[in-house]
This record gives C-alpha cells, sequence and structure tokens, in this order.
C-alpha cells in the first residue's frame, strides 16, 4: 500500500494539510514526534549529494547519458545530480516503450524551404538551449528552445501548416518571411541571410564569454564556408561574419566540422580544407581515390573523413591546420545516405563525464544507406568496430541521428504512400530497435523488430568523383536525405500536400528530438519533460 501512495506523488502533494492533520491525530504525542523526526530524516536524505552521486555512479556503469543542467555550479551539487537522472530515467524507459509519446512538442515553420541541416546547442544552465537551422533559402536562424516548449499551445503553434494543406495547388502564396515571424518571432533568436544556400551547419558555444560560433557550408555559393559569430549577451543579436574560405575553383561544399579555432570543409571534388579563421592559415588535403565528402568530424588529434562511397578515411592533426593520413576502411559497401558522429568531449555535448573511467570516451558513428544501419566506435589505437547493423529492405531510409554518448540514436524512414508516410525509432544499444511518435504527424509502422547483428562485409572499389552538371536546368534529385544537391534553384517547390522529413537530431541525454521538413516544418519533442522536473 504505501508502495503504491509513494508511486503516485500527485495523489501525495492534492492533500490537503487538513486530512494530514486527521491522520496524525489517530497517534499518539510521542508517535507524532517519531513520524515527524522520520520524515524530516527521509527528507534530509533524498536530498543528499552522496544518495543522488550513488545513483549517478549506478547509472553511468549502465552507460546512460546524464545530462548537465547547471555547469556553473559544483559537480557535487545534489539538486542538479536529481534533475538529470530524474530525465535520464524518463528518456531510458521512452527509448525502450514502443509508441512513446513526448511530454511536449511544439512545431512551426522555421524556413520558407527545405531544411538542409541543423544543430542543437546545449548552454550553461537548464534554461539555455538552442537550435540552429539551415535551408536551401540561404537563411541561417538560432532558435531559443526553451522559449519554444514553453509556449501556450504547444502542439500547434503554427496553424498555417494545417491551412497549407487545403490549400489549392494555383493558390497564391503567403510571404515567407511574414509567415515564419507571425508564428515564430517569440523564440527567433537571430538570423542571417548567406546569399547562397546553405548545406551544412556545425556549431559550437564558448560558455565562459557566451558566444557561438557557427560555420556554414553552401553548395553552391562561391564561398566555400562562412563563419559567423553571436553574441548571446548583447542585444540586438546579429550574427557577425567573421571569415570565409574561398577555395580557387569550385568544390561544392558538402559538409563542415568546427573545433575551436578550426574548421574543415568536405567537398563534391572529394577535398578537404582545413582553414585558422584566426590566423588565416589553410591546408588542403585530397584523397588517393576522389569521392564526393559526406561527413567530417574533428577531433583534438585526428580528423575522420567519410566518403559518399563508403569510406573512412582517418587523418593525424598536427600544427594549426596540418594532417596527415594514417588509416583507411570501409564503413559501407553501399553509397552512404547519412552519417551522423557522437562526441569525445562530453562538455560540449551538456553532459556529464564519467567520473567511474579515466579511459578515451570512444566515438561512436551511425552511418545509413539504402540497405540499412550501422552503428561503429572508432578508437584512435585500433580499427573501427562495427556495434550494430539492420537491414530495412521494407522501408526507405532517411537518415539517421546518433546520440553525443553514442549510446542511443533515432532512425527514421518512409513507408511510402501519397502523401508519403514517415515513420521513427528509438535505437538504444543492446537492445530492440523501438518504433516511437516524436509527432503525431508520424506513423507506428507494425514492423518492430531487429535482426542479429551482421558481420562486416568487405569493401567495395570506389569510383571517380563527379562535377556539377553544365546544362543551364541542374538536376534535381529525389532522394529524401541531406544532400548539398537535393534542391536546385529551378527546381519545383514540393506540392503543399506533401511534406518530407529531412533532418533529425537527437540529444540523448534530455531526451529533445528534433526533426525538420521539405516544406521548411521543424518539430521540437521533449521525451524527458525537463521544464516540469523541478
Amino acid at each position: 500500500m504505501a508502495t503504491a501512495v509513494i508511486a503516485q506523488p500527485r495523489a501525495l502533494y492534492r492533500l490537503p494539510i487538513e486530512v494530514w492533520t486527521l491522520v496524525l491525530l489517530q497517534l499518539e504525542p510521542s508517535e507524532i514526534v517519531v513520524v515527524r523526526n522520520a520524515t524530516r530524516a527521509m527528507y534530509v536524505a533524498g536530498t543528499s549529494y552522496l544518495l543522488w552521486n550513488a545513483l549517478l555512479v549506478n547509472y553511468e556503469k549502465r552507460s546512460i547519458p546524464i545530462a548537465l543542467y547547471d555547469c556553473k555550479l559544483h559537480n557535487h551539487c545534489a539538486q542538479v545530480l536529481e534533475r538529470s537522472l530524474l530525465v535520464a530515467r524518463r528518456v531510458s524507459l521512452a527509448w525502450q516503450t514502443h509508441g512513446a509519446q513526448p511530454n511536449r512538442v511544439v512545431r512551426f515553420r522555421a524556413h520558407a524551404n527545405r531544411i538542409t541541416s541543423i544543430k542543437m546547442i546545449p548552454g550553461c544552465t537548464a534554461n539555455d538551449y538552442w537550435l540552429i537551422t539551415g535551408s536551401v533559402d540561404g537563411f541561417v536562424r538560432v532558435w531559443d528552445v526553451h522559449q519554444a516548449l514553453s509556449q501556450n499551445g504547444a502542439m500547434n503553434v503554427t496553424p498555417e501548416l494545417h491551412q497549407d494543406i487545403s490549400l489549392p495547388e494555383d493558390a497564391v502564396p503567403v510571404d515567407p518571411a511574414t509567415d515564419i515571424r507571425r508564428s515564430s518571432n517569440a523564440f527567433l533568436v537571430a538570423e542571417v541571410d548567406t546569399g547562397g544556400d546553405v548545406t551544412s551547419i556545425d556549431a559550437s558555444l564558448d560558455r565562459t564569454t557566451r558566444t557561438m560560433r557557427i560555420a556554414v557550408g553552401s553548395y553552391y555559393n562561391a564561398a566555400a564556408c562562412l563563419l559567423y559569430e553571436l553574441h548571446l549577451d548583447t542585444l540586438p543579436h546579429i550574427m557577425d561574419l567573421c571569415t570565409t574560405l574561398d577555395p580557387p575553383e569550385w568544390c561544392g561544399t558538402q559538409c563542415v566540422s568546427l573545433l575551436n579555432d578550426v574548421v574543415a570543409v568536405g567537398t563534391y571534388t572529394g577535398r578537404v580544407y582545413l582553414l585558422h579563421w584566426h590566423t588565416g592559415e589553410r591546408c588542403m588535403l585530397e584523397h588517393a581515390e576522389p569521392g564526393s565528402i559526406a561527413a567530417l568530424k574533428l577531433l583534438p588529434s585526428h580528423m575522420i573523413s567519410i566518403t559518399r562511397l563508403g569510406g573512412m578515411y582517418v587523418y593525424e592533426r598536427f600544427g594549426m591546420t596540418q594532417a596527415r593520413l594514417v588509416a583507411q576502411h570501409t564503413v559501407s559497401p553501399h553509397p552512404i545516405l547519412s552519417v551522423s558522429f557522437g562526441e569525445s568531449c562530453m562538455a560540449r555535448a551538456g553532459q556529464l563525464a564519467s567520473g567511474t573511467s579515466t579511459d578515451p570516451i570512444p566515438l561512436a558513428v551511425m552511418c545509413a544507406d539504402p540497405v540499412g544501419i550501422s552503428h561503429w566506435v572508432w578508437r584512435s589505437t585500433e580499427e573501427p568496430t562495427k556495434i550494430w547493423h539492420l537491414d530495412m529492405p521494407h522501408e526507405r531510409l532517411i537518415g539517421a541521428s546518433m546520440g553525443a554518448l553514442g549510446r542511443c540514436g533515432l532512425i527514421t524512414t518512409s513507408l511510402g504512400g501519397v502523401p508519403p508516410v514517415c515513420s521513427a525509432r528509438a535505437y538504444t544499444q543492446g537492445h530492440t530497435l523501438c518504433s516511437i511518435r516524436p509527432t503525431p504527424e508520424l506513423t507506428l509502422p507494425e514492423w518492430n523488430q531487429a535482426p542479429p547483428p551482421t558481420p562486416p562485409t568487405p569493401p567495395l572499389p570506389q569510383g571517380d568523383g563527379g562535377s556539377p552538371a553544365t546544362s543551364q536546368r541542374r538536376r534535381a534529385r529525389v532522394d529524401s536525405f541531406s544532400s548539398t544537391s537535393t534542391t536546385s534553384s529551378i527546381a519545383p517547390a514540393p506540392s503543399s500536400r506533401v511534406d518530407m522529413l529531412t533532418e533529425s537530431a537527437l540529444d540523448e541525454a534530455r531526451g529533445l528530438v528534433c526533426l525538420a521538413s521539405v516544406r521548411g516544418a521543424v518539430w521540437i519533442s521533449d521525451y524527458g519533460n525537463s521544464l516540469d522536473t523541478m
């Protein structure tokens, strides 16, 4: 009976003090004192650092991601640990529950056209969290996630999206700028027009100066990469252009990676550029076998490059912008659709670093190809290890997102149909793949079983990289995954009756899921319910 009552805290909170008085009246005075002292001792024990630190150690042994909600407080703060562990427990349960829905979900129109890149940036406190979005319309926008989730009627912030579905094809469109600001001005922090398309975004936050650096890659723009600075404590919020990377010839930026003062740029032509934005020093690397670069990851001592043909190149960094190739591997025998990396620095990901292990955190890599999903782990002194693989022959993969610690992931697919139906699945290392529903628009597929891991396959020969179409009308690819050439300036806009997921991002410690679509819509889903934790 007592366990049932404790498991329902809201029932205890609702009891008025008069009811407790009647209960205590049934006891003798000495018994009342005993109860009072016992509850006081339980309260002290329940708020002690020793208790919550012991729970933290238990969670760390199980490799459960733990969010750091206030980096200004000392780590030995029971209140911070309590909040982090409560959220971690909710997220862990949701990620293993079929059909799990978030506690909150906000939807808004972030861009007028297809969103090609999103990036989540945690801050120093629970109220500091930002989402950066980039689109083929050339805009880069920074959103306040906490303010967005705090909006009244968070289930439907933009009713215009419902109206768009019922509009005829020849209807006069609403001004995109007016449509965006009318619905989301309350949590739009800053924006900038880059003057070209946006294909990739990476960002970092200096928590001392509260300055955000944003690296923006462009496929068609003459500048392969633009670097902006945003001072969050300075009003008005303006994104200042710090530097640009202008190669002597067109390269078609596919991906960017930012670490401290160095930016890495991966291109369609297979070249990788390293730029130190303070000094202007730069270096160009070229693979022996050319191929479009799908993803880059800068690490303190290494750089990882993954090509569209499934090759993984490991570079050892030296100097400010120098690097040499030290290893080459194959992570997929099929063309790569999307790649998602974990984080080697937990502070950058806004997570508590494990105090039980001194070993370096291995880098997690999740690759999606037309056949299935693979989860790899790479350590600097070893070859990459395939942790898990899943073939998905009956669905079309859109992409996959890996959490910072590499334990959890999010997989999005298209089930086909007109209009197309999308689904999402939660991945937890060592558990069966689980269908979830981060937004009401997604469908729960019947198939929910994961076959056993498959052994690595031998590498396939890689082909040469191509160049952009020279004809006046560029080809518009029909792939639903993120690509730098998915949309051209003259390609027709998607039908108002069709909205397809393009990008996803996951914060595995806070339970935040961000989804973006072809029509510029963004969903932010909160599985951790951190707003109501304290």
